[in-house]
């Protein structure tokens, strides 16, 4: 049941005549704010619900491994085509639509993934996992589709970003790792530019086309992952790397392109704060990098900077957000 008034109402009425929390309370009741006892067992069902099928999608996995002595091949790549046509029959019979039918096809997306494994740990193929990951995204991406269902489109986001990260320098030759710790970066910083802007694409896509199976918290998984990215690239950029301007300039035309989208719709204020947060950690890495860590002073200036950006950014961002709300109350 949605309430009568909004949050911003609310919020302004017990400011309005200076409520005290057992006032709070009477303002929430009678609003119908406050969710009801039937309500929240829906809530806490359907999160329990959600919490037994990816206990069993890795309890599928885990048996396999635990089981690889005594489970033939055939018996192994047995099993799990077997599950994946239930599931598939099961989708049939209940369309997504159906909670069984989602349900059916996000088991179907995780046993894609343990099937490619098994191919792989099986024949030994030489592939890098990199590979394995980024061919389940290609073929879960139809099931993802089908799902129609948030959690299996953060599953299939998670794991196109896994592939990113292990193809674009999460690797021993030259990553972040050797950067931080004293090696040289051999994977260019401009590489991670790349999810970085897929990211952003496909949060602008899923931005412009909202659909049940990308709420808003798929969407701020995908813009949080992006800046991730970003900062990763921004970082190795100032530590050490021959393509350095370029990549702090292509996250900081990401970072003004989300913005300045976050400001015209003025709907969710979590992409500016997602911003800042990138923007402060990059900073902090710059202040420490240029001032090569002489001495104490420059933990001084890293803790101004550290402490004056956060103060700021929450300011304007709580500013904003009220901007915001009484703009769309208007």
């Amino acid at each position: 049941m949605q309430p009568k008034l909004t949050r911003f109402e609310l919020d302004r009425l017990a400011e309005h005549y200076k409520l005290d929390p057992p006032g709070v309370d009477v303002l929430l009741e009678a609003s119908e704010a406050k969710p009801t006892a039937p309500e929240i067992h829906r809530f806490l069902m359907r999160m329990l619900g959600v919490g037994g099928l990816i206990s069993l999608a890795a309890s599928l996995v885990f048996f396999v491994a635990a089981n690889w002595s005594r489970l033939a091949v055939f018996g192994r790549f047995g099993l799990l085509e077997l599950v994946l046509l239930g599931c598939a029959l099961v989708a049939i019979l209940k369309p997504p639509s159906a909670t069984l039918g989602r349900a059916a096809l996000f088991l179907a997306f995780v046993t894609t993934g343990a099937l490619l494994a098994l191919f792989g740990q099986t024949y030994q193929t030489g592939a890098d996992v990199y590979e394995l990951f980024l061919t389940w995204t290609l073929l879960g991406l139809p099931i993802a589709i089908l799902g129609n269902w948030s959690v299996t489109s953060a599953a299939w986001l998670l794991v196109l970003n896994v592939a990113l990260m292990l193809f674009c320098g999460w690797q021993p030759i030259g990553g972040l790792l050797w950067a931080v710790f004293g090696g040289q970066p051999r994977q260019p910083a401009l590489l991670l530019l790349v999810p970085t802007w897929l990211n952003i694409i496909l949060w602008f896509v899923f931005e412009g086309f909202r659909v049940e199976a990308v709420p808003g918290w798929v969407r701020r998984l995908a813009i949080s992952c992006a800046f991730g990215f970003g900062s990763w690239a921004a970082i190795l950029g100032i530590v050490d790397s021959p393509s350095s301007a370029l990549a702090v300039t292509g996250v900081l035309l990401a970072m003004a392109l989300v913005a300045f989208h976050s400001r015209e719709k003025r709907q969710d204020i979590y992409p500016l704060a997602v911003v800042f947060g990138s923007a402060i950690l990059i900073g902090v890495v710059f202040i420490g990098h240029t001032m090569e860590f002489r001495d104490e002073g420059v933990l001084l200036v890293m803790a101004i900077w550290l402490i004056g950006t956060s103060a700021f950014a929450a300011k304007f961002l709580a500013s904003t957000a009220r901007d915001w709300r009484e703009g769309s109350a208007a």
